[in-house]
């Protein structure tokens, strides 16, 4: 009979092995970023307007691989959250350290949604969670744990809500109103909140296992609440970190940014190059794509970087503004708060440039629409599935390319100023100046009346981007070179075919060259850059690569001068004194140019 039973009755097992599973999950994908911003979103779910972040640092020795004595290094022991929420209820307190629930499950008008990733966050980084909260309305506090190595060892099994006196007074101060608020109560104590204690964080050592140092991590932490929340900032939402108050960072930069207008001493902003709508099942993924302020990207090749990408010179202009980290990089955004800032691979039209930095991209949209952009518990990650992704590359083309061709003419126009104001023509100028006094005085433009001379050099100046009231200076010497030497070079930018222009005026003559043309760009450029450049910053290999294409250059522009000449019926009766004047200058002028003295 006995013998029956045993082979009648079903084994049966628990759900799972509590302690081994908690163990196994704390590789869940979180980082410190976005494991703390699990904790704000509980806050802002939780009608906080203020939360207060804080760490405790300590020097601990550790133990190297392969060394025999232990260095002192830093970690980070604790980790505090404070926020001036509505609290949690004495009943529902229990539970807000269970895996898998929430009072807001799989709804999709919030941030959270899978009841897992506050729990999953906080393990991630901690061995135990203390939950301290004062309900809104209520003048009792409570509180609950999860402790890792206790459920290990079987002491705990549950997790309960006790009365307790109050916050801990380590942190009772971070559950006030920070004094460094515009808060009309600040100083005094918030009326309701919550604390939230990871302890025992074994994930966080200066130069450990798991990453970088303990300062990277603190600033990639300030960097990412000051993006993913800007919009709650942006409506007044408080968050603070080690006691410095997180001002928003916007990588659009279409919000007030206070380190803009403390860098630059005004509100600078990007302009919208294009925003629209895709809609599915009725509800509207929202799509923006900027160009960032000019004053941003000015200067091809420095980057708008803190500090030069070769000089290594700092740059306070750009402290604070991350605008390398926009390169390439879509920010999407769920109910608000962002939840990807990264490259969507294959998104962007010919690939991912240098100059997309300057580009900003944001992809909005409802919870609702969660399965079109495989949201997962883990709100640090988000990819659009296949036709949706389709779309969205289709509607990035046009803006995208906009913004680059705006990007680049711009650069043309800034180095077009710098040239003039560098006077980079200057020894060829004043060479040709020199033979001009051996040769016949030119005859063009002696009939010009004063009046149209002066608006011949206004027009001039003007296509030269020179403002004259807000540059008199450079206008007024521009002015003086073009009527002094018998022919000055300036530079300009324009669409068209011409190499170049030239202007006339009392036998003198300015030639504006097209910095936008090919010929120019491709084998002129290169030249003058590599003449300015330090020899030690050129290999060989580079100075033979610019050479050759010169040489295909000139030959090019000798030829093309030729196919110029051939759509005339009869060129030489046109262009033969053309030709020789051509030869003789050119031959006077770089004897006095470049011959050895």
């Amino acid at each position: 009979m006995i013998e029956i039973e045993e082979r009648t009755s079903a084994p049966s097992s628990d759900l799972i092995e509590v302690d081994k599973t908690l163990e196994s999950m704390r590789d869940s994908g979180f980082d410190l970023a976005t494991a703390s911003g699990e904790v704000v979103d509980n806050s802002y779910e939780a009608n906080a307007t203020i939360v207060r972040i804080h760490t405790v640092e300590k020097t601990a020795l550790i133990q190297s691989q392969g060394k025999s004595k232990a260095k002192q290094s830093k970690t980070i022991e604790s980790i505090v959250f404070a926020d001036n929420g509505n609290g949690i209820a004495y009943e529902v307190l229990p539970n807000a350290l269970k895996l898998g629930f929430s009072t807001r499950y799989n709804q999709r008008n919030g941030l959270g949604r899978f009841g897992v990733g506050m729990k999953l966050a906080a393990i991630s980084q901690a061995r135990r969670i203390d939950i301290y909260t004062k309900p809104l309305g209520g003048e009792v506090y409570y509180h609950a744990y999860l402790d890792l190595d206790e459920v290990s060892k079987g002491s705990q099994t549950l997790i309960k809500a006790e009365v307790v006196d109050g916050f801990p007074s380590d942190y009772s101060n971070l559950m006030q109103y920070p004094q460094g608020s515009n808060h009309p109560k600040k100083g005094e104590s918030f009326e309701s909140g919550t604390l939230v204690v990871w302890s025992k964080v074994d994930r966080l050592i200066d130069g450990g296992n798991y990453g970088s140092g303990i300062q990277e991590r603190i600033n990639e932490l300030t960097k990412f609440l000051a993006r993913a929340y800007r919009i709650f900032i942006n409506d007044g939402f408080y968050i603070e970190l080690n006691g410095k108050h997180i001002t928003l960072h916007d990588p659009l930069f279409l919000l007030e940014n206070p380190k803009v207008i403390q860098n630059f001493g005004k509100d600078l902003r990007s302009d919208i190059i294009d925003e629209g709508d895709i809609e599915i099942d009725g509800n509207k993924v929202h799509i923006k794509v900027t160009l960032s302020p000019k004053e941003f990207r000015q200067v091809k090749g420095q980057g708008a970087m803190e500090k030069h990408p070769v000089t290594k010179e700092e740059d306070p202009r750009f402290r604070g503004l991350y605008i390398p980290d926009n390169q390439g990089r879509i920010s999407i955004v769920r109910n608000n708060r962002e939840i990807y800032y990264d490259i969507v691979p294959k998104l962007l039209p010919y690939g991912v440039q240098d100059l997309d930095r300057f580009i900003g991209i944001e992809v909005s949209f409802p919870a609702i629409l969660d399965e079109y952009l495989q949201v997962r518990h883990v709100k640090r990650g988000a990819e659009p599935v296949a036709k949706l992704r389709e779309e969205l590359k289709q509607f990035l083309i046009r803006p995208i390319q906009k913004a680059r061709k705006d990007i680049r003419e711009d650069w043309k126009d800034t180095e077009t100023a710098e040239r003039n104001k560098a006077r980079q023509h200057q020894f060829a100028e004043e060479a040709v100046q020199r033979a001009e006094k051996t040769l016949p005085a030119g005859k063009a433009g002696l009939k010009i009346d004063t009046q149209t001379q002066e608006k011949i050099l206004e027009d001039l100046i003007l296509d030269l981007g020179i403002d004259s009231k807000q540059n008199p200076e450079q206008a007024e010497e521009v002015k003086q070179r073009v009527q002094e030497l018998p022919i000055t070079i300036v530079d300009g930018a324009w669409p068209g075919k011409e190499l170049f222009e030239i202007t006339h005026l009392n036998g003198k003559a300015t030639i504006r060259i097209n910095h936008r043309h090919p010929f120019i760009q491709q084998v002129y450029e290169p030249l003058k850059d590599l003449a300015s450049r330090d020899s030690s910053t050129v290999t060989t290999e580079e100075a033979i690569e610019i050479a050759k294409k010169a040489e295909i250059g000139l030959d090019i522009l000798f030829m093309a001068y030729a196919k110029a000449e051939n759509m005339d019926l009869d060129p030489d009766e046109r262009y033969g004194d053309l030709r020789s004047y051509w030869g003789q200058h050119a031959q006077a002028y770089t004897r006095e140019a470049l011959s050895d003295k």
